[in-house]
């Protein structure tokens, strides 16, 4: 009996293990996120200094800089979390807010998720709630 201990310490251990890989895993995850809006918005850049750009009287000249911000980071406008609605079809959600950092299905309904990490310890994040592709819901971002 006395050889099983340490295989009892070990099974008690496993929930508190596990717990900590999922954190991890959660953390990566939104790092990943984060990297991929990185990874399009200078993409977006590169392909607008790539572009020409004709100034009469000039010719060919820099590109203009675009109105839309090109970093993904779309939704971290007040003003258009305000527009969203109940009833708002997912696309135009999609189209204003821009694509969500995650999504996932709860009782039911998709939910669209925006989340930004701010510092070590804390993150900014918003949904927006749809039940057959229509807006049934909104929570503006908070920072948590």
């Amino acid at each position: 009996m006395q050889h099983f201990r340490p295989w009892l310490a070990l099974l008690v251990c496993l929930p508190f293990a596990a717990s900590a890989d999922d954190l991890r895993v959660s953390q990566l995850e939104q790092e990943v996120r984060r990297l991929e809006r990185q990874v399009l918005a200078l993409s977006r850049r590169i392909d607008e200094l790539q572009r020409p750009s004709f100034t009469p009287g000039r010719g060919t000249s820099a590109p203009l800089a675009s109105a839309a911000p090109a970093s993904g980071d779309e939704w971290l406008d007040g003003a258009k979390w305000r527009r969203v609605k109940p009833g708002m079809a997912e696309l135009d959600v999609i189209g204003l807010l821009g694509p969500p950092t995650s999504m996932r299905e709860e009782n039911g309904d998709r939910v669209l998720l925006y989340a930004l990490e701010v510092g070590a310890s804390g993150f900014l994040s918003g949904s927006v709630t749809l039940r057959d592709r229509v807006v049934s819901g909104v929570q503006t971002p908070v920072l948590r």
